[in-house]
């Protein structure tokens, strides 16, 4: 595991984009500020400098990378399990990204590949809100941070400590072959909800059934079973 951090970047995703060939498999890009966070569908993230915990993360191994469709919402889940160390309750994710503290969103998450004839790395960008009090501007859904959880400052040193130490753990369970379905199932936000679901740009009613084994979302249009894929679909709860 390498570390590079940053105290201003414009994206840390991108800054791995650009220049993965540099680095090795597992190293962790942090920033204390990103002029231009990113989020899925083009979305903008916005963090106060220095308050919060924004990284992206490198995969180069063939094994993980092979893995993509757990990759995503492992994330999800090694963020919940250090959030619980801090004692947080009502921790959910929704698939394939968000983690929600009482249905307020805490953390995002991002994954980009690079390819050519195959694909070459896999970038995970996290952001975590931390210390971050006050949260202006218009959001699909309201943010929440682990210091308006606790009334407390959070270290964040230890704080990201922790994440990364965490997110090495789970992703090589990963890929010495444990299966984290039944660890994740309990924290599935949009299971037996009813929610519409953008596919291929047309709006449909649907029922999530649930995470699949292959960590696929299995729903239900019109009395017809179907899985859909990471990057596919967006929800509208």
């Amino acid at each position: 595991m390498k570390e590079i951090f940053c105290d201003e970047i414009d994206s840390t995703n991108t800054y791995l984009k650009t220049r993965y060939n540099e680095y090795e498999d597992m190293t962790f890009v942090g920033t204390n500020l990103q002029t231009n966070g990113h989020g899925r569908n083009g979305r903008s993230w916005f963090s106060n400098k220095g308050e919060n915990l924004m990284f992206s993360l490198l995969i180069k191994n063939e094994e993980v990378i092979k893995q993509y469709r757990a990759l995503s919402v492992l994330s999800a889940y090694s963020v919940i399990e250090v959030l619980k160390e801090y004692k947080v309750e009502k921790l959910n994710f929704k698939w394939p990204n968000d983690v929600y503290v009482d249905g307020k969103k805490i953390c995002g998450i991002l994954l980009e590949s690079v390819s050519s004839n195959s694909i070459e790395c896999l970038i995970i960008g996290v952001g975590i809100n931390v210390n971050q009090k006050e949260f202006d501007g218009e959001y699909l859904n309201e943010p929440v941070s682990l210091s308006n959880i606790l009334d407390e400052h959070i270290d964040l040193d230890i704080f990201r400590k922790k994440i990364y130490e965490r997110f090495v753990e789970n992703i090589n369970k990963l890929q010495n072959g444990y299966d984290f379905i039944k660890d994740i199932r309990e924290y599935d936000y949009l299971k037996d909800k009813e929610v519409y679901v953008s596919i291929n740009n047309e709006i449909k009613k649907v029922k999530v059934l649930g995470i699949d084994t292959d960590y696929t979302l299995k729903i239900l249009q019109n009395d017809k079973e179907m899985n859909i894929d990471y990057g596919e679909v967006s929800f509208h709860i």
